[in-house]
């Protein structure tokens, strides 16, 4: 099970570039754009009950399923606010709050290790990335419309999740470490 887990993670990092090509230019393949988008979200489905049931979920495969989500979201969420079908703003927002979060992780491994520890807005926020994927997808395979509209007001919705998400995370490295040990 665990093989399968890897497999579904590592083909989302693998997806990458194929979903920032079908969505980019004037003859994007909305099709190709919404099957890539919906296979990475039902692999990003999979991939952590798999690991949890074979017993082998662990903090290393946390990191890679969750790099996995940023390395194929990030570039098509920026090829989809490149041709405004989403905000310019939701790419750099996801960026920041996807580095905050990896900051604060190795600054509790106290730079030997990433120990990361989710929030509810950046769950929230990794939820609606993918939803606002998924639907500026499927505006474009129907050619627009209120589908397209719809994803571009989710847009702005996610992006203001990740820039909460990004905020909880500058407050959490804001506050003193606490010690391991307790007196």
């Amino acid at each position: 099970m665990i093989a399968i887990a890897n497999a579904c993670t590592v083909l989302r990092v693998m997806l990458a570039p194929l979903f920032a090509w079908s969505v980019a230019g004037a003859d994007a393949s909305g099709a190709l754009a919404l099957l890539v988008c919906l296979t990475a979200v039902a692999t990003d489905f999979v991939d952590g009950r798999l690991a949890r049931a074979s017993g082998w979920a662990s903090e290393a495969r946390r990191i890679l399923d969750h790099g996995a989500d940023i390395v194929f979201l990030l570039p098509g969420l920026a090829m989809l606010a490149h041709t405004r079908r989403v905000p310019l703003a939701l790419p750099w927002c996801a960026a920041v709050a996807f580095a905050l979060y990896t900051a604060d992780g190795w600054r509790r491994g106290s730079g030997r290790e990433i120990i990361l520890v989710p929030s509810r807005p950046g769950a929230a926020a990794g939820v609606a990335n993918y939803a606002v994927a998924l639907l500026a997808s499927g505006g474009l395979w129907l050619g627009g419309g209120a589908l397209a509209t719809i994803a571009y007001a989710a847009g702005i919705a996610a992006a203001a999740l990740n820039l909460a998400a990004a905020l909880d995370r500058i407050q959490t490295l804001a506050l003193p470490r606490r010690s391991a040990t307790r007196i």
